[in-house]
């Protein structure tokens, strides 16, 4: 091996690929597989030329392939004779991360060595006059070579050119039969088209005089039918359908003692953080409670009875759709927001909705709390959530967990809330705990979370 064995004997490079629905991928060299043990030999790193070369090097020694700055530099000192490719493997053998890769490179270590002693003053000069003479017969073999493989190539190139033209003038005669087909058919859906427009012409012409001769009839008819829907559905008035609300929070949700009483847990989430905005306030219960304990609160509710109801007991509360009524306040104006079964209400586009404005008009480190009821009690989940009709869907605790965190609040807590006492089953062991979970556990549950930023 000698410091100018840096070319590898010229193999069939050009490849021609056929592919079944266009002309032959050309491939001038064939493609670099990187060996599982990471060993090589020079030779098979030598039979690459130009930018082939230097990715397979690269992908060899280094293990990885060059970035465009790697790629510009070395192409230009190969291009230039600056180096050869035993100076390049050598480089890239011989670097720090070449050594840290740990490739085995057989064959590299002498010629790389001539070759440095070749670019020594004086005595470099005879070390590459006297290897150029011992290489004069094998120089004059390898041009050969080189010769018979660019004619290899040429004819290859040539094949592959007279391929893709021959494929060329296929599509463009079918292209041809395709366009006098087109025509043709243009043609016959025109002719088809005026005698569509005639008779449609004289269709519609005679289907216009029967509407308006019925046009009476169907009137009546249609009157008739909205009369007796309305009597079979009711017709219903918003004050008619506020006091059906307010009837149903009466007489399943429990009484005002009892829902304060439960409310005083939420208190110390809230202390710090006034003032208070209650969405969908209901009864009043919770701003009834937050005012008791001297703390700034107020609430919005599109329900005018219960708007009615809480202004006569002293509480500062606003008519008017909870969105609406957000919209209009500043950025970072609230301590806290609240909301206790109204999310189930919402549509999902809705509570995508709720959730940015809440976000918007909280402080940094607001606190939110949203209280629904518990899915993952059957009862509840299967019987006890339909009992308001404008329910829309239960909304797991997973979910939620993951909205809130998916709109960038933190310190979410999900607290399990008013378990079934009195209903549990008696028994002791995994069973009778797993039964009572599911049907006896906490029939709602209140999520927590606050405004990144405190």
């Amino acid at each position: 091996m000698t410091a100018q064995q840096n070319e590898a004997p010229p193999g069939r490079a050009v490849q021609s690929v056929s592919t079944k629905n266009g002309p032959p991928h050309l491939k001038l060299q064939p493609d670099f597989q990187p060996s599982p043990d990471h060993r090589y030999h020079i030779n098979d790193l030598l039979r690459y030329h130009d930018r082939a070369f230097l990715r397979a090097a690269y992908r060899a020694v280094l293990k990885r392939s060059p970035d465009e700055t790697e790629s510009l530099r070395e192409l230009k000192r190969l291009r230039s004779g600056d180096i050869n490719k035993i100076d390049l493997l050598a480089d890239l053998r011989f670097s720090p991360e070449g050594r840290s890769k740990g490739v085995h490179l057989d064959g590299l270590l002498v010629p790389a060595m001539i070759r440095r002693l070749g670019q020594l003053p004086l005595l470099g000069y005879l070390i590459r006059l006297g290897i150029a003479f011992v290489r004069l017969p094998n120089l004059v073999r390898d041009q050969r070579e080189f010769g018979s493989y660019l004619l290899s190539q040429n004819e290859q190139i040539a094949d592959f050119i007279n391929v893709t033209r021959d494929r060329l003038t296929d599509r463009l005669n079918a292209s041809a039969d395709q366009h006098r087909t087109l025509s043709e058919l243009q043609q016959d859906i025109e002719k088809r088209q005026a005698n569509f427009e005639n008779v449609a012409g004289t269709y519609f012409d005679d289907l216009k005089q029967r509407i308006l001769d019925s046009r009476a009839d169907a009137a009546q008819e249609l009157a008739r039918e909205l009369a007796a829907l309305r009597f079979r559905i009711g017709d219903l008035t918003d004050t008619q359908l506020e006091a059906l609300y307010v009837a149903l929070e009466d007489r399943f949700r429990g009484t005002r003692e009892e829902i304060k009483e439960r409310f005083r847990e939420y208190l110390p989430y809230v202390q710090e953080h006034a003032p208070v905005i209650d969405l969908g306030f209901g009864r009043g219960e919770w701003l009834e409670l937050l005012v008791e304990n001297e703390i700034e609160a107020r609430g919005v509710d599109s329900n005018s009875l219960q708007v009615e109801r809480s202004r006569a007991r002293g509480l500062d509360v606003t008519e008017q759709d909870l969105f609406v009524y957000l919209t209009s306040l500043p950025d970072e104006s609230a301590g806290t927001i609240t909301g206790f079964h109204i999310i189930e209400h919402l549509s999902f586009n809705a509570l995508m909705a709720l959730l940015n404005e809440v976000l918007r008009v909280l402080r940094p480190g607001g606190v939110v709390i949203f209280e629904t009821p518990n899915p993952n009690n059957v009862v509840v989940g299967s019987n006890y959530f339909y009992l308001d009709p404008t329910h829309r869907h239960p909304l797991p605790t997973e979910l939620m967990e993951f909205l809130f965190k998916n709109h960038g609040f933190e310190e979410i807590e999900v607290l399990p809330l008013h378990p079934w006492e009195s209903g549990r089953v008696a028994g002791e062991g995994e069973l009778a705990e797993r039964f009572n979970g599911y049907f006896y556990g906490p029939m709602d549950y209140a999520i927590v979370g606050r405004k990144v930023g405190a």
